[in-house]
């Protein structure tokens, strides 16, 4: 078990700040997603006024990062009265892994108030069986994840409606925060998998998040998740998902464009 606090853990190195990408966060031959945008969040988060808040974020995977050291380059965009836009690359050796543009702003008064939708009914956590984890199959990040499945067929199952859902939590309880919030979005395998017939990678080429709600609740609370595949063809998957606190709220959303290596 790898703490999700040392996965986030960044030394400054003269400009720049640096990670460490560990192979119990790997997907696959490359890095968990979820990982590195939380990493960029915690690296633009000490340059935000403290009075703004984190309402997006828009990550472009520009290619895989590798397991090991990340350098996490930041730069305020623009500072201005209602919004601050930043930016965060990072990168390893000379190659650029992934950009990450996040918005921040503090909240105003306003007459309009909707929450959003609240969770859908669904069995309690401690009635469902857990996601397992499969050697060879399952991601290794995953073993950092504790699942529990209440919605739609398991991944290669090769039929059923592609959409996914359930709880989930870290495996090793911490205090959530935006960078939790992202890993838990990005936990669950894309809701296309359950289409294929075999095991095929899939891995994400866009990631946009609308953090809408509040982000509280215990550091072993579950957090309720549901996925729908909008569209899928020519290799590529339209994934759009939400993610619950445990009272119900809606807390964010999100949108992927996801590559899939299915073969005919």
């Amino acid at each position: 078990m790898s703490s999700f606090l040392d996965a986030m853990a960044l030394t400054p190195d003269g400009d720049t700040l640096v990670g460490e990408v560990t192979p119990a966060w790997a997907q696959g031959r490359a890095a968990f997603g979820g990982a590195l945008a939380g990493l960029a969040v915690r690296a633009v988060g000490p340059r935000i006024a403290s009075d703004r808040r984190l309402l997006s974020v828009l990550v472009d995977f520009v290619s895989p990062a590798d397991i090991g050291p990340i350098r996490v380059d930041t730069r305020i965009l623009r500072a201005g009265r209602a919004l601050t836009h930043a930016e965060a690359r990072l990168v390893q050796g000379d190659e650029l892994r992934a950009v990450v543009v996040l918005a921040y702003a503090a909240d105003r008064a306003t007459s309009v108030r909707w929450p959003g939708a609240a969770a859908p009914p669904a069995v309690t956590p401690e009635g469902l069986p857990a996601f397992p984890y499969i050697e060879g199959v399952t991601p290794a990040f995953t073993q950092q994840f504790e699942y529990r499945w209440a919605t739609g067929n398991l991944p290669f199952s090769g039929g059923g409606p592609p959409r996914i859902g359930g709880w989930v939590r870290l495996a090793e309880p911490v205090p959530v925060d935006d960078a939790v919030v992202l890993a838990l979005l990005d936990a669950w395998p894309a809701p296309v998998l359950p289409l294929m017939n075999a095991p095929a990678p899939a891995s994400t080429v866009t990631w946009m998040v609308d953090i809408v709600g509040a982000i509280d609740g215990e550091p072993d609370a579950w957090w309720r998740f549901a996925a729908d595949t909008v569209a899928a063809n020519g290799g590529h998957a339209s994934v759009e998902a939400r993610l619950w606190g445990s009272d119900g709220a809606l807390v964010a959303v999100s949108r992927q464009l996801v590559a899939e290596f299915s073969r005919p």
